[in-house]
């Protein structure tokens, strides 16, 4: 005889099937990621070519950059713009990150360290032999008022891909446990809307100082929202990895023993 409680079955199928569900919506965006990543990489290794080839400046670049300059702006966001293009120079940034990585280590926050520390160091790198390989020439002030001349190259831009990751990464922490579930959590929200105006405003910051055409801050865009892709990925799996480090695997035939 079957004494099976049908109701007892439904209780055990539905979560298994929401729990099925689940996992197929979260592997349907890793590979909807996945396509939108490679497509974006795609994208950005082809301007390269042509920019490589092509260096320009291009009708586009010229005339974006003559409009920005010459618009009337306030005393006060020229100086805020100036401020953001100064502030993750080369030399200020690399100094930044620097104290992040010591200050962490002190603190023994390896994960932080490696990430916020490290990472963007790591990943400016990359943009920056991006740069070297495409060797655009920065703008000439023949052409343009340069407020700003750097010795490096333009394309993509390193100050928008830097902001991007560099930011990018804090603002995301921010966002996590334990600092989101922190008492004062609240105290962090200056910082927040600082990180979020200086992603959003470094690109229309170096075109109006002329040290980038326009086509270089886009790619600086592209370039950062790629690589902090690929930093979020590694620390999430970190996050995940290393969560409960005194957890050991147990091997299932020894479960029942």
């Amino acid at each position: 005889m079957n004494t099976t409680n049908p109701k007892s079955t439904q209780i055990l199928t539905a979560p298994t099937s929401a729990a099925a569900e689940k996992q197929g919506n979260a592997r349907l965006r890793q590979i909807t990621g996945a396509i939108v990543w490679s497509v974006g990489f795609i994208i950005l290794i082809i301007a390269s070519v042509i920019v490589h080839s092509h260096p320009g400046p291009w009708p586009f670049d010229l005339q974006t950059s003559l409009y920005v300059q010459g618009l009337h702006l306030w005393g006060w966001v020229i100086a805020c713009l100036t401020f953001i293009s100064v502030f993750n120079n080369g030399i200020p940034a690399a100094v930044e990150l620097a104290l992040w990585f010591v200050i962490l280590l002190l603190l023994r926050q390896f994960r932080y360290a490696l990430f916020i520390g490290l990472g963007p160091a790591a990943l400016d790198a990359l943009n920056g032999l991006l740069a070297t390989i495409v060797a655009r020439p920065r703008p000439s002030p023949h052409l343009i008022r340069v407020s700003m001349t750097e010795p490096t190259h333009s394309f993509p831009s390193g100050h928008v891909e830097h902001c991007i990751v560099y930011y990018g990464i804090l603002l995301y922490i921010s966002f996590t446990p334990p600092l989101r579930q922190w008492r004062y959590h609240w105290l962090l929200l200056p910082f927040q809307i600082f990180a979020a105006l200086t992603i959003l405003f470094v690109g229309f910051a170096r075109i109006q100082d002329g040290t980038h055409w326009i086509t270089d801050v886009l790619a600086g865009y592209l370039s950062g929202v790629l690589l902090l892709t690929i930093l979020l990925i590694l620390y999430r799996w970190a996050s995940a990895r290393f969560a409960h480090p005194g957890t050991k695997k147990h091997n299932p035939a020894q479960l029942g023993q």
